[in-house]
């Protein structure tokens, strides 16, 4: 008579080979979930991101509403302050110049300041300033681009720019991502000026990883995309109205 508890105890429990192959089995699964939710939280920032600037092209609405044209370098301010009343600034203080603001000065400002903040941007900022993720582009204020010039010239520089004269808002990009940090020489950051009109064609470079390597651009018809990274060059031909030419 065979001896069923010895082959009974034979049966119980993993083999080596069984084993590896549960582990296997666990770590592949764990790698999904660590890729599922790295891939969540990216879209989560887009999201977010794209949200930003569509409620600064509601303030770009506003705007235009009120002076019939985009912010201009011509009132005294940089692009963003003029639009802190259009995003839920009640503040009394002036809000001319072109300075950075700080934390400590411009409490009053931490709401706002989230829009202008895209949660993927990585680049260190001073902790005492409020970060700018974003950047206008300089057509809006028919501003002279380098050696380039794309706008109009029929109309002074520096000087907003009406909706009404473009001819298609919704290929006109008015604000892209300029992820900009301490490291790289000049600080994107709330409320400065000057460098802040530029024409960057995405938030890094091209191998970037920010947005699966692409840039979330809002346009003159207050809608966004998400596009791929692409040259200076080639999104100036694309994206801005005007025409090209050089600067008389």
């Amino acid at each position: 008579m065979k001896n069923t508890s010895r082959l009974a105890s034979h049966r119980i429990g993993f083999t080596l080979v069984e084993l590896m192959i549960v582990i296997s089995m666990i770590a592949v699964l764990a790698l999904l979930v660590f890729m599922l939710g790295s891939r969540f939280k990216d879209n989560a920032r887009s999201v977010t991101c794209s949200n930003n600037l569509r409620q600064i092209g509601v303030a770009f609405a506003g705007h235009q509403s009120d002076y019939n044209r985009f912010p201009g370098r011509e009132t005294g301010m940089s692009w963003d302050r003029a639009l802190f009343p259009y995003l839920g600034y009640g503040g009394n203080k002036s809000l001319a110049g072109e300075a950075a603001m700080t934390r400590t000065a411009w409490p009053e400002l931490q709401a706002v300041a989230e829009i202008f903040a895209c949660p993927s941007d990585r680049k260190p900022r001073r902790a005492t300033h409020f970060k700018r993720s974003y950047s206008i582009i300089p057509w809006t204020t028919n501003w002279s681009n380098g050696t380039q010039f794309r706008g109009w010239k029929d109309r002074p520089y520096n000087v907003g720019v009406p909706l009404s004269i473009v001819d298609d808002p919704a290929r006109a990009a008015t604000v892209v991502e300029w992820h900009s940090g301490t490291s790289d020489g000049v600080e994107n950051l709330l409320g400065s000026g000057g460098h802040a009109y530029h024409d960057r064609g995405g938030p890094d470079g091209p191998d970037d990883t920010v947005h699966g390597r692409k840039q979330i651009v809002l346009f003159a018809d207050g809608h966004t995309e998400i596009l791929p990274f692409m040259t200076n060059s080639e999104f100036v031909r694309k994206y801005w109205p005007g025409k090209l030419g050089t600067v008389d």
